[in-house]
């Protein structure tokens, strides 16, 4: 996706459109992260403790990631408490609480305040939250064709969008 970026930055870069945007690196940091913590199980002694405090060294890179604000602590939340969802709930709503309070800021009217919270909307995470207590447990459709759409789906709908925003510039 990185190199398709490049691509489409570099064509359109005329009338200054730009795709940033690139969720597949917020997933591979959070994939490390759990599975340094998952291979420090293994572990013993230094090797252990070396193992995870690496691993949340790297949670604060989560920053320069798309998503890492809000997605490494919400997969590092689903991991630690994937055995108990009362638990998990109560982390997600920490989480919810600390990035609203992050995101909050009073301007002088309501209306303000509110366009200000839906672009710095981090928090609205929460509303994912009830259909994730709904999963039932069961694996969906799992064949070629559903394995590899969102792959190509994702970086490509943003770089159709972007051609169009060049396009109707």
């Amino acid at each position: 996706m990185e190199i398709g970026n490049f691509i489409i930055n570099k064509g359109l870069v005329s009338k200054e459109v730009v795709v940033n945007n690139n969720i597949f690196m917020t997933l591979a940091l959070g994939l490390t992260i759990l599975n340094l913590f998952e291979f420090s199980k293994n572990k013993e002694g230094a090797k252990k403790v070396g193992i995870i405090v690496f691993s949340i060294v790297l949670i604060p890179l989560g920053v320069f990631t798309e998503g890492g604000m809000v997605l490494i602590p919400f997969a590092l939340i689903t991991y630690f408490f994937r055995e108990n969802k009362k638990k998990a709930i109560i982390g997600y709503f920490v989480l919810f609480l600390a990035l609203a309070l992050m995101s909050y800021v009073p301007y002088d009217t309501f209306q303000e305040t509110i366009e200000m919270l839906m672009f710095n909307s981090d928090f609205l995470f929460i509303t994912a939250v009830p259909f994730m207590i709904l999963y039932n447990g069961e694996r969906g459709v799992n064949n070629k064709f559903s394995k590899y759409l969102f792959y190509v789906f994702y970086p490509l709908h943003l770089w159709i969008l972007a051609i169009m925003e060049f396009v109707l510039k």
